[in-house]
C-alpha cells in the first residue's frame, strides 16, 4: 500500500513539469556520450526548492565589481529569492537579484546569456535570435535548451510580467483562439498563437 501511495504522489506531483517538457537525455557508450535531444516545449515555473545546472557566472554587482562563480542558481520560493551560492577559501557565498546589475554567462558558441534581476528572480530572455515576435518569453534559468519558463514582455511595453491568466488575458482578447487557450491555463499555446 505504501508503494502505490508513493508511486502516485510523485506521478501527480511531477505530471505538471512533465507535460510540456521532454528533458535531453545522455547515453554512456564506450565510445562516447550520445545526447538524444528532448522536447523543446520548455516547462513553465511552478515549483519551489529548485535548481537551474551548474554554470561559471559572472555576477556584476551593483558597484560594478564582479564575481566569477562556478554554481547554481537556486529558484525562488513562495517566500524568498532566487539565489546563486559558492564557497571560497571554506566561506560559503550568498548573491540575490536585488544586489545586482546583472548575471550571465558565455556558452559554447561563444555567446553572452545575460539575465536581468527582476521581482525576485533573474530572468533569461529565450529566443533572442527571433526577434521578431510580438511577446518574448523570459526563463528563470540560463539554460536556454530547457528553459523554465516564469515571465514575458510584449513587444514595444516595458514591462515585464509574470506568465500567468490574468497576466496574459488582456493580451489576447482580439484573438479567439488565443484566448480559449488563456482560459484553459494553456499559456504557451496561447503565445505561439499570439506569434503567428
Amino acid at each position: 500500500m505504501y508503494t502505490i501511495s508513493f508511486f502516485l504522489f510523485t506521478l501527480l506531483t511531477s505530471i505538471q513539469a512533465f507535460a510540456q517538457f521532454l528533458p535531453p537525455t545522455t547515453i554512456r557508450t564506450p565510445y562516447g556520450n550520445v545526447t538524444t535531444p528532448g522536447s523543446y516545449t520548455p516547462r513553465v515555473y511552478s515549483f519551489d526548492n529548485a535548481y537551474s545546472s551548474k554554470f561559471t557566472f559572472f555576477i556584476v554587482l551593483k558597484n560594478d565589481s564582479t564575481i566569477v562563480a562556478n554554481s547554481k542558481i537556486k529558484f525562488r520560493s513562495s517566500d524568498k529569492p532566487s539565489e546563486i551560492s559558492w564557497k571560497e577559501n571554506g566561506r560559503k557565498y550568498t548573491v540575490t537579484p536585488d544586489q545586482t546589475k546583472e548575471i550571465y554567462r558565455i556558452d559554447v558558441k561563444r555567446n553572452k546569456i545575460r539575465g536581468i534581476p527582476q521581482d525576485s528572480c533573474w530572468l533569461f530572455l529565450i529566443d533572442t535570435a527571433k526577434v521578431d515576435k510580438k511577446i518574448k518569453l523570459y526563463s528563470m534559468t540560463s539554460d536556454i535548451s530547457s528553459p523554465t519558463i516564469s515571465h514575458f514582455k510584449v513587444d514595444k511595453m516595458n514591462d515585464i510580467l509574470p506568465l500567468q491568466k490574468s497576466t496574459l488575458a488582456p493580451h489576447a482578447q482580439e484573438n479567439e483562439k488565443a484566448k480559449k487557450l488563456v482560459s484553459k491555463n494553456q499559456l504557451l499555446k496561447a503565445i505561439e498563437e499570439l506569434n503567428r
